[in-house]
């Protein structure tokens, strides 16, 4: 019996040390030693300008809330709210969906689906700051040098303040109540 018992922990053993190996030798490994749970979403991408006919991808615009209104009021344009959901539930841009950055992949996936025939996705959360790295990541996926996406500059409190079209209540995919 303490055979086995050694043979198993000299197996266990060998496979810990060959996936230690295996894991510092690729590029992609992961880090065992800086890791840290993220707190929030990640910094932004730098922008990546779209240059004639190479098939670029357009970077991210940054325009003012009155700005992006007139770009709302298209019927080819989407508009996401990346905050969280009890924030969204409070108040949120009239028509806009809820894809917060913590959503799961599905959920970025169908976002990028309801593109199809839309020419303009707007984006914004409580600041610049936290819409940027969605922006740049539903523009990664979506890959098309057609869309034009915007985030609205200052977030949703500069949209209320200029007094611009809101709505309120629940959310139904967020699973948070209307209080």
């Amino acid at each position: 019996m303490v055979a086995v018992v050694a043979r198993a922990a000299c197996l266990l053993g060998v496979g810990t040390a060959l996936g230690l190996v295996v894991n510092a030798a690729r590029g992609d490994g992961v880090s065992l030693t800086a890791f840290a749970a993220p707190s929030a979403c990640p910094a932004a991408p730098a922008p990546v300008a779209a240059s004639a006919g190479d098939g670029a991808v357009a970077a991210v615009e940054v325009l003012a809330p009155t700005a992006a209104a007139d770009l709302c009021r298209d019927p080819r344009a989407v508009v996401v709210d990346v905050r969280p959901p009890a924030a969204f539930a409070e108040g949120h841009v009239a028509g806009a969906l809820h894809l917060p950055c913590a959503a799961p992949g599905g959920a970025a996936r169908a976002a990028v689906e309801l593109l199809g025939g839309r020419n303009t996705l707007i984006v914004y959360g409580q600041d610049t700051g936290e819409a940027l790295p969605v922006a740049e990541e539903l523009r990664r996926r979506a890959g098309r040098p057609d869309l034009r996406i915007v985030v609205i500059e200052g977030g949703f409190p500069r949209w209320s303040a200029a007094s611009l079209a809101c709505s309120s209540g629940p959310c139904p995919e967020c699973g948070v109540p209307h209080e």
